[in-house]
């Protein structure tokens, strides 16, 4: 890898640590608050539309000038969206909607300027190498920071304990802020067109956008579910904290192995481990939810994702090599973007739908396995790819 690449790696590193700080404790901040998951559901729902919209603006700005514009931006508005969370402390739940429209938006910017330059300091031969270190490296981030958040949280006067955490998570974005100049990338000054993409789309990029949709269809919602149903039946941070800790090393380990025996021969076989065993991990939900099942769940779900994960991401980007349309390459990159949070929205409506209609939590025990089904539905379009063949 190149050591663009590698500086990439270390910044998503960061930033995975920083937001690993605080993202999973806004929704138990939230439930503390509240009790109601349908106001945590919109607060998702807000998040990811506006992460749609982001990734569009922040494409147009990375095509005009370069991602790490994009990046900067992103970095700044989560700066902002920390600033505001150590602000407003108790009211936060009044303003929830905002807050995930901030948070989304912030989102939208990084993620695009991350994917447009890990495809432009990445190739053919060492994506997957490059996607199984940094599933492993914001794998530790993620492991460290919640673990550390929930002491300080579980050892000071609940607010304190939150406060000092957004403040932690402010300062790393502040940190961020100054490191995200020390990464340079070429300015494209191009024209940008979705309308081209498209126009220019074919089966391979259709099928493999479908997949992510329906991968976004489960992602981010399973896990936002499963934190607070953990501390609903836990009431402890603490142990919340340590069960992240748990999945997220297993999940490292799983990446650093996933990327040393899968290579991109095998990534069909990885598909179906991963897919396999992400539905079965949600089966035991469908009978109870209790905190025992809920442990089986993160065991599993840890250990099977980067199966699929990983060579799903690199499937999509080496698509977008094999087409030829480099020049279009952070249009593709947000059509990619604008599937996965297509997804989000569509699970994060039926849930808020189910909860409103049947006003009962015992249907998440369905809600659950139904979105855990996403990924073998997701194998009908990837088994039609030609880069299998």
């Amino acid at each position: 890898m190149s050591k663009k690449a590698i500086t990439l790696l270390i910044i998503n590193g960061l930033f995975a640590l920083s937001i690993g700080l605080s993202n999973v404790f806004v929704n138990i901040f939230l439930w503390k608050k509240t009790n109601d998951f349908i106001l945590i559901a919109f607060y998702n729902l807000m998040s990811y539309s506006f992460a749609l919209f982001a990734f569009i603006l922040a494409g147009f700005i990375a095509k005009k000038k370069s991602g790490t514009w994009s990046l900067r931006i992103g970095v700044a508005l989560f700066v902002l969206f920390f600033l505001l969370m150590f602000v407003f402390k108790k009211e936060v739940p009044n303003y929830a909607y905002y807050f995930g429209m901030l948070f989304g938006s912030a989102s939208g910017f990084y993620w695009l300027s991350f994917h447009i330059l890990s495809f432009d300091f990445t190739s053919l031969t060492n994506r997957d190498t490059y996607n199984g270190f940094n599933g492993a490296i914001v794998g530790v981030s993620n492991a460290i920071a919640p673990l550390f958040a929930s002491y300080i949280i579980d050892r000071n006067e609940e607010f304190i304990g939150y406060s000092i955490i957004f403040g932690i998570s402010l300062f790393l974005f502040l940190l961020l802020t100054l490191i995200s100049f020390f990464i340079k990338s070429s300015n494209y000054n191009n024209a940008f067109s979705l309308r081209k993409i498209a126009n220019r789309s074919n089966d391979q990029w259709n099928n493999i956008r479908n997949s992510i949709t329906l991968w976004g269809f489960r992602d981010v919602v399973i896990l936002f579910l499963i934190n607070v149903l953990i501390f609903k039946h836990t009431n402890s941070v603490l142990i919340l904290g340590q069960l992240t800790f748990f999945a997220y090393l297993l999940s490292s380990l799983a990446y650093l192995t996933e990327q040393k025996f899968i290579k991109p021969k095998r990534r069909w076989l990885s598909f179906h481990i991963g897919a396999l065993f992400m539905f079965l991990s949600v089966v035991l939900l469908s009978v109870d939810i209790n905190i025992y099942y809920l442990i089986v769940f993160i065991i599993i779900d840890a250990i099977s994702v980067p199966f699929f994960f990983v060579p799903m991401t690199s499937a999509t980007f080496n698509i977008i090599d094999e087409s030829k349309d480099d020049y279009y390459r952070t249009e593709y990159i947000i059509s990619r973007e604008i599937a996965l949070n297509t997804g989000r929205i569509i699970s994060t409506s039926i849930l808020i739908l189910v909860l409103t209609v049947f006003n009962n939590d015992d249907v998440l025990n369905y809600f659950l396995v139904f979105i855990g089904s996403a990924p073998l539905w997701a194998l009908y379009f990837l088994r039609k790819l030609k880069i299998w063949h």
